[in-house]
């Protein structure tokens, strides 16, 4: 498998995490698995080959416009893929496209969507390699999906309270911070935090994969490692002692 990443810079890094692209050899014996967590985030996939697999669907190519990742899910990859996206902050997609997806749409059953997205997917289907794919995709991001009304403040402002000091004091009220978060997300600010936590547990463990698991539960605020075995369960479908033992394993020599 190929694939690359570009985390933008500047005013685009407000709104997009990253802009990616990825190919697998048509020569490729077996389809490639991939475990994705979730990371509150949404997005916009175009599929420029072989069939692929997630949520629990095959997708065919085209433009798939992307739910917020509310957990782990599992990708499959086979030999042809040929796919580039763009994967937006938490909240970031239903300011940029101006709603918010309970599951994978085809972007024909949404037609001013569609009709913005398609001479993109046109441009990038002709583009040679990943770098003319990731190129045009940041210049459209760049004029299309970056804005700085004082709704997008308020919006940033709120995720980054609910993510970096729950317990201080909003500018607003409790019940209106929830309406603004299943609006944007479709999740309480509770459950924001407790994919957000898992996340950065996941991170830890993938950059130090030796850590003592009761230390990490502790340091990010688990009740126990009992509490964090379970949370990791929950919503990114695996344990922290076997994620931790996969990433030891891919770290290794060889």
């Amino acid at each position: 498998m190929d694939f690359r990443l570009y985390q933008p810079q500047g005013r685009t890094a407000d709104h997009i995490q990253g802009i990616w692209s990825v190919y697998v050899s048509s020569e490729h014996d077996e389809p490639i698995d991939k475990l994705l967590f979730g990371d509150a985030g949404s997005g916009v996939l175009f599929n420029f080959g072989a069939d692929v697999f997630f949520a629990d669907a095959w997708h065919a190519p085209g433009i798939v416009l992307l739910p917020v990742s509310l957990k782990a899910q599992t990708v499959i990859l086979p030999a042809g893929t040929l796919m580039a996206g763009i994967r937006f902050h938490p909240a970031m997609g239903y300011q940029c496209l101006g709603k918010r997806f309970e599951q994978p749409v085809r972007s024909e059953q949404e037609p001013d969507i569609h009709t913005r997205l398609s001479p993109l997917y046109e441009q990038m289907r002709h583009c040679q390699g990943h770098n003319g794919r990731l190129r045009v995709l940041y210049q459209y991001a760049q004029q299309h999906f970056v804005h700085d009304g004082d709704e997008r403040k308020q919006v940033v402002r709120l995720v980054q309270h609910a993510h970096s000091n729950p317990s201080a004091p909003a500018t607003v009220g409790l019940r209106q911070i929830e309406r603004h978060f299943q609006t944007w997300m479709g999740m309480t600010p509770k459950y924001y935090q407790r994919l957000i936590r898992v996340k950065q547990a996941l991170e830890q463990l993938k950059h130090s994969p030796s850590t003592p698991l009761a230390d990490l539960a502790a340091d990010l605020g688990f009740a126990d490692q009992a509490h964090m075995t379970r949370e990791f369960r929950a919503l990114a479908n695996i344990t922290p002692k076997h994620y931790a033992r996969r990433c030891l394993h891919i770290g290794a020599p060889k």
